[in-house]
């Protein structure tokens, strides 16, 4: 019997990436960021919508005082990248002197991390990292993007599933799916 298949919009979309191995991936990240920011006070700045369901698993793990704040910024059509950032809901001055640790579901381009980093500056931070749960590495175009942590690195394909979203739909389901 094949892989689990769901229809989202009249697409095809193939379990590719179970929960039980997405939550090992939040673990692992998590163990990480506990251990470098021990003691600091860190101001993790979620970016939604996608990285509501990572945030909320890696933050219930992270057990010393931290800062919470959210940013919304759009850059996808359907299924392809705009190119273009918007800021919906904006970075503010809560960053200024705090280490900062964005929380984002996905990096592929690096578009919208190298927006929001040069955001965040703005405030003077006293550092900047990126945590992704997934990252697609051939896929990058920003030259010297580091993308600190990293939770799953991923191979080409369009998936959906765990806050990752195809047209708005699919960001609930606990596993991740594949386009097909």
């Amino acid at each position: 019997m094949g892989k689990k298949r769901i229809i989202i919009k009249g697409k095809t979309f193939e379990l590719t990436i179970p929960e039980a191995t997405i939550l090992e991936a939040v673990s692992s990240v998590a163990e990480r960021v506990k251990v470098d920011y021990a003691g600091r006070n860190p101001l993790f700045l979620v970016v939604l919508n996608g990285a509501f369901a990572f945030a909320a698993d890696l933050l219930r793990l992270v057990d010393y005082p931290c800062g919470i704040s959210f940013v919304k910024l759009a850059s996808y059509d359907g299924l392809a990248s705009t190119g273009r950032v918007r800021e919906q809901l904006a970075v503010d001055a809560t960053v200024e002197g705090r280490d900062v640790v964005i929380v984002e579901d996905i990096v592929e381009r690096g578009y919208t991390m190298d927006y929001l980093i040069r955001r965040v500056k703005e405030y003077r931070p006293a550092s900047v990292e990126i945590c992704a749960l997934s990252f697609k590495p051939e896929k990058l175009a920003v030259e010297g993007l580091r993308v600190k942590y990293v939770g799953m690195t991923l191979p080409e394909a369009f998936i959906v599933g765990y806050g990752l979203d195809y047209d708005q739909e699919g960001r609930n389901l606990r596993d991740i799916y594949s386009l097909v």
